[in-house]
């Protein structure tokens, strides 16, 4: 400011106070400068959690040049600005060289806790995603050079691990391994059991239990040994994925394991992985070698062997490990209970099923919706078992049906469909959320029991509350089809078209079988013929049973032209392999019948003697003896009235007498027939 000195002597009063003003601002704005120091660990900890490390993880070497740079880039993550916080840490390390590690801390952290998308192992793509920073975290931890941390690396791996990219997360656990890793400091070993527990329960959701394994003995010729929190973490993702046998493997080697004891956490997650995977009898191998070993038993260990059990249809032993948690003084909860509905739902015992669900109710348990759909599905499946038996017809040799009824009255009043309906209204009442699967299971009920006004209710009622599914429809259907009433069949059929759902195989057979017990064979063959020309895409095509069906509707319309649409059917089912497989062990001149239902034999008849005589008048075969496999059963005679009354030339067929289930056409009946 003074180019000269000036003896103060010569500077007046103002001049000298106006001198002392600058001096002492000076010596201010350099005591601020010198107190001003780059951001601290403390403050970054204390204003964004999410930003874990520690004072060590700095060095002097590590001092920025420009401390207000750090200081912002901090700011920039914590309000949100990762792309900003980003392309300044970038310009900052190009521009002033130095960039502290708490700095790059923040970022990475920020970089690796950001949106997670899931890595796909089947497509793998590289390209860096708009969202996800992984990648930019990568870069941050190869651009701190000599100056990386071992927390960089780890905070990498973790983010690694979160997003299914177990690869990544090992390359880089081997990198940290290699710069930081010793052997012979196994107090403050790096990499950390932490660290190595993250690759691990990355490796087990991938699915990668050879390189788990491998990773568990490495890691403990480095001086890491697991805990029995290593272990009941790896079960766990067992227990979600129903990966069994890796899970009992797990198991095994927890139990080896120097100084380590598994608790009942441990041997909870084998059994509910072994009982995902339906492997019941594995599940109560582990649950009584638990009791035997005295482990103090909770609710939620024998609830999971529940489970196992109810999974593998052994409702007794389920109820009885109820019981016994009660004996033991262990209370049941709404699980237990739950999980012991099922039980008895899979194994048709719907009655038990109900007095569960009272027995909760007098408790003043939360009965919630798996609970009461388990019921419902054991009403269900009664109720179809019992619709086999009630609505069963018979074909009678020469034309007919006759109705089979039920030999058991007990069921004689439809009560299954009725407790059925009284299920969902408490549901409704109780407030508990009624779903897809509640309305078809019921649907399914009233369904077998032909109550077809109760379905097309519960149809109505399931669109008020949810989306109705192609089970529900196609039960519906089902319940048309007992009760006859084709229109309302085929109305319910086009509804599931309107609603966007296309109609698959079963939804095509229960159609048909309206059509069947309606007696409606124009509209059933049209149906074949649908199916037939169906798009590929759409993979409707039919069936056995639909073949079955079909022939029986037109057998039964009789007349020329159902029996020209039989002889169409059944050709069409030939060609696309459903009956008379090339691959089986019918040859040209022996075919088995047996299996086949009357109508469909009598069709098989009309077209094997005509392939016959086509194959023999244009050369192809010799004619010789042919046999027809009948069974010695009403089949026999029946097919042998066929032969004689409906093929023209009549064929006679003989018995013999070594096998009484044959039928054989002699060479010359054959060549009669072909000539004639």
């Amino acid at each position: 400011m003074f180019t000269h000195p000036v003896p103060m002597n010569r500077i007046n009063p103002n001049q000298r106070s106006v001198i002392l003003l600058f001096a002492i601002a000076g010596v201010l704005l350099s005591t601020e400068a010198f107190q001003t120091s780059p951001i601290t660990t403390t403050s970054v900890s204390r204003n964004n959690p999410s930003c874990r490390f520690t004072s060590e993880h700095q060095t002097d070497s590590q001092a920025p040049s420009s401390p207000s740079s750090s200081r912002s880039i901090v700011s920039l993550v914590e309000n949100g600005k990762l792309d900003d916080a980003l392309s300044m840490i970038q310009n900052s390390s190009d521009v002033e060289g130095n960039i502290p590690a708490s700095t790059y801390h923040a970022v990475i952290e920020a970089c690796c806790a950001g949106k997670v998308e899931r890595h796909n192992k089947k497509k793998h793509n590289n390209n860096k995603s708009a969202m996800d920073k992984i990648n930019d975290a990568a870069d941050l931890l190869a651009a701190m050079g000599e100056e990386v941390t071992a927390h960089a690396y780890e905070t990498l791996i973790s983010g690694y691990a979160r997003r299914g990219r177990w690869q990544d997360a090992y390359r880089t656990l081997a990198a940290l391994e290699e710069k930081f890793g010793s052997s012979n400091d196994k107090d403050n070993a790096i990499p950390s059991l932490n660290v190595y527990q993250t690759v691990l329960v990355a490796f087990a959701e991938a699915g990668e239990f050879d390189h788990m394994n491998s990773l568990l003995t490495r890691m403990r010729r480095r001086g890491v040994r697991p805990t029995v929190f290593t272990y009941n973490s790896l079960l766990k993702i067992c227990a979600q994925t129903a990966q069994w046998k890796e899970a009992v493997s797990i198991l095994s080697q927890c139990q080896r394991e120097p100084g380590v004891n598994p608790d009942l956490v441990t041997f909870t997650s084998t059994i509910r992985a072994c009982a995902r995977a339906r492997k019941t009898d594995k599940a109560m191998e582990i649950f009584r070698a638990v009791k035997d070993m005295g482990v103090k038993m909770d609710v939620y260990c024998y609830t999971t062997a529940m489970d196992a059990c109810a999974k593998g249809r052994r409702w007794k032993v389920a109820l009885s490990l109820l019981d016994e948690m009660k004996e033991n003084g262990i209370e049941p909860n709404e699980v237990s209970y739950g999980v012991a509905v099922t039980a008895c739902g899979n194994g048709g015992q719907w009655e038990r099923a109900l007095e569960l669900l009272e027995q909760m109710r007098k408790e003043n348990m939360k009965i919630n919706t798996i609970t009461y759909n388990s019921a419902i599905a054991a009403l269900a499946k009664a109720a179809r078992s019992e619709s086999r038996q009630q609505r069963r017809y018979d074909y009678k040799p020469g034309g007919g049906w006759s109705k089979v009824e039920s030999s058991n009255p007990a069921y004689n009043d439809n009560i299954l469909w009725k407790k059925a309906l009284d299920l969902i209204g408490s549901m409704e009442k109780e407030g508990v959320p009624r779903d897809s699967f509640t309305f078809s299971s019921a649907i399914s009920t009233c369904g077998a029991a032909g109550r077809w006004q109760e379905s097309l209710d519960l149809i109505d009622a399931m669109k008020r509350e949810t989306k109705p599914n192609k089970i529900a429809y196609t039960s519906a259907i089902t319940a048309c089809a007992n009760s006859e009433k084709w229109e309302a069949a085929f109305e319910l059929f086009n509804d599931m078209k309107k609603d966007g759902l296309q109609p698959d195989l079963v939804a095509y057979n229960a159609l048909i079988n309206a059509g069947t017990m309606s007696n409606e064979p124009e509209q059933v063959f049209n149906l074949w013929v649908e199916m037939c020309s169906t798009d590929k895409r759409e993979r409707v095509s039919p069936d056995i049973v639909t073949l079955t069906e079909v022939i029986a509707t037109l057998d039964r319309g009789m007349g020329k032209i159902n029996r020209e649409r039989a002889d169409k059917v059944f050709a069409d089912a030939v060609s696309r392999g459903i009956i008379l497989k090339e691959d089986s062990l019918d040859s040209s001149w022996e075919v088995d019948l047996s299996r086949m239902s009357f109508p469909v034999a009598r069709a098989a008849c009309r077209f094997i003697f005509r392939r016959i005589a086509d194959s023999a008048k244009s050369g192809d075969f010799d004619v010789k003896d042919f046999s027809l496999i009948t069974g010695a059963s009403k089949m026999r005679e029946y097919i042998r009235e066929i032969l004689r009354d409906e093929l023209k030339p009549s064929i006679f067929c003989v018995v013999p007498k070594l096998e009484q289930g044959t039928l054989q056409v002699k060479e010359k009946v054959l060549r009669n027939y072909i000539d004639g």
